[in-house]
């Protein structure tokens, strides 16, 4: 496996993400599952993801493979910025998680959805494979 292109890996519990997925995911067309905030800062962003093959079923539609719900849990959260909160689940059309002065930004645009960005202190990643 080639270095993976994001930071994914250097969270607690990003290896074995990468190690699912065989490459770092791209969350395109994931379900956006829950968004949620807590006291005390902190927070969870659920996604269904998958790995979108280059074979296609009987009906010609592209067959998906190493489906599995990632939670971010998030610490220290110090800014939530999302618009269409009410259209749940949403749609992933992008996800980029990058690091900032205050920690990580994760930020997400929609096919369809909720749209948002979330700023936390540090984060973990949780995998559970299978579908939700």
């Amino acid at each position: 496996m080639t270095a993976p292109a994001s930071g994914l890996h250097e969270l607690p519990g990003g290896e074995a993400l990468l190690a699912w997925f065989g490459r770092v995911p791209r969350f395109h067309d994931g379900e956006l599952l829950e968004i949620a905030f807590f006291g005390k800062g902190e927070g969870l962003i659920r996604i269904h993801a998958w790995n979108l093959t280059d074979k296609a079923d009987e009906s010609g539609h592209l067959i998906t493979d190493r489906h599995a719900v990632v939670t971010f849990a998030l610490e220290g959260v110090s800014t939530i910025d999302c618009t269409d909160f009410d259209m749940m689940p949403g749609i992933i059309f992008e996800l980029d998680v990058t690091r900032v002065e205050e920690g990580l930004r994760f930020e997400w645009s929609p096919s369809y959805g909720v749209c948002g960005a979330v700023t936390a202190r540090q984060a973990r990643i949780a995998l559970e494979p299978g579908k939700p």
